[in-house]
């Protein structure tokens, strides 16, 4: 797993040089149809990942970008032909996003599917298929996989408003504004590594702590929202411990009350109109427990970027959080009941295999 983790930045530099050629098949696609708005419909790190781009997307779409689970849009949507549906799977093997693209197909649209590998379950049902870019990735708890959507959603929001596939540009100056962002997705992913490496000694110096954790509220607001909710699942599906996220403001409305010194705290400041706030409920978690800590570009020598950009070098911190406690801890297998649980809902097909994180 840290292999993948120590290779994210690279790839993620190599997709950004290969940026039309990863997206010219899916751009064309849809620009074949006069589609108004645009629906992106993912579960889990896939989920996460459109979260964490979702205010980039809407820098560049306005209002025109929605993000919904698989269970929402079987159960509960209705098939709008203004919309362009895009499910996205890093496997293509989860039960839940196949049942949601069939519905789409059922209802006659055409159905595009976005993967790690076109030779999934998936990309053999859905009409179109293609791959965002993450290379191999055969561990469950995905990370590069993660990463590389992240970029290649915020790609893919660049190149439709250049070639504008959704009419009109809805911002003036889009191509200079395109060369700006492009100039800061380059920093974003030197600041990857950067703090891969700063969680590395992070989780050294705070070992005992960390390996420790028992209950664990992640906190940020803005494009970090996606951030704090990838962390909650990576440390919650590696280290087996209950885990939260919040918007930073909204934990002072009731989450809060439970604080005992026995829980651990994680904020992320990306700086801006926001980041006095977040360092004032640092500064008083202070007063409850030991174990809070405030992630910034400044106390990781980071390079700036706007905060749209922000999440995808925040969540490597994230990332190898998960992988370092888990791996201490020598977790390796869930509870002994587990299996009885597992036996009873799936969630995968049956092609679907994976390797462990260490």
């Amino acid at each position: 797993m840290e292999d993948y983790i120590r290779e994210t930045s690279r790839v993620l530099k190599d997709n950004l040089k290969k940026t039309e050629n990863i997206l010219s098949g899916l751009i064309d696609e849809l620009a074949k149809e006069q589609f108004e708005k645009i629906m992106i419909v993912a579960s889990g790190s896939s989920y996460n990942a459109a979260i964490c781009a979702e205010d980039f997307m809407q820098s560049y779409f306005g209002k025109k970008i929605e993000i919904k689970t698989p269970f929402s849009f079987f159960h509960y949507e209705v098939i709008d032909s203004s919309y362009a549906y895009l499910f996205v799977s890093q496997s293509g093997s989860s039960t839940n996003i196949i049942d949601a693209l069939k519905k789409c197909k059922t209802a006659g649209r055409k159905t595009i599917a976005i993967v790690g590998n076109k030779k999934c379950t998936m990309g053999k049902i859905a009409d179109r298929v293609f791959e965002y870019g993450v290379g191999e990735e055969k561990v469950g708890y995905v990370t590069k996989g993660m990463s590389t959507l992240t970029l290649f959603f915020m790609m893919f929001a660049m190149e439709c408003s250049k070639k504008r596939v959704f009419g009109k540009a809805l911002l003036k100056d889009i191509d200079k504004l395109c060369e700006e962002d492009k100039r800061e997705l380059d920093i974003a992913v030197e600041n990857y590594y950067k703090v891969y490496e700063y969680a590395q000694q992070f989780c050294d110096d705070n070992k005992k702590s960390l390996l420790s954790m028992k209950h664990v509220f992640f906190l940020s607001c803005g494009a970090n929202r996606g951030t704090i909710r990838e962390a909650a699942l990576k440390v919650a599906e590696m280290v087996h411990v209950q885990t939260n996220e919040y918007e930073v403001e909204e934990f002072l409305h009731g989450p809060d009350l439970q604080l005992t010194p026995e829980y651990t705290l994680f904020f992320v400041d990306a700086g801006g109109e926001t980041s006095k706030r977040i360092k004032e409920i640092f500064e008083a978690s202070k007063e409850v427990t030991d174990h809070t800590y405030c992630l910034s570009e400044g106390n990781m020598s980071l390079e700036h970027t706007k905060e749209k950009i922000s999440p995808i070098y925040f969540t490597a911190f994230f990332q190898y959080l998960a992988y370092y406690v888990a791996k201490e801890l020598n977790i390796m297998t869930e509870h002994p009941l587990f299996s009885q649980f597992e036996d009873k809902v799936f969630c995968k097909t049956e092609d679907y295999v994976e390797d462990m994180p260490f």
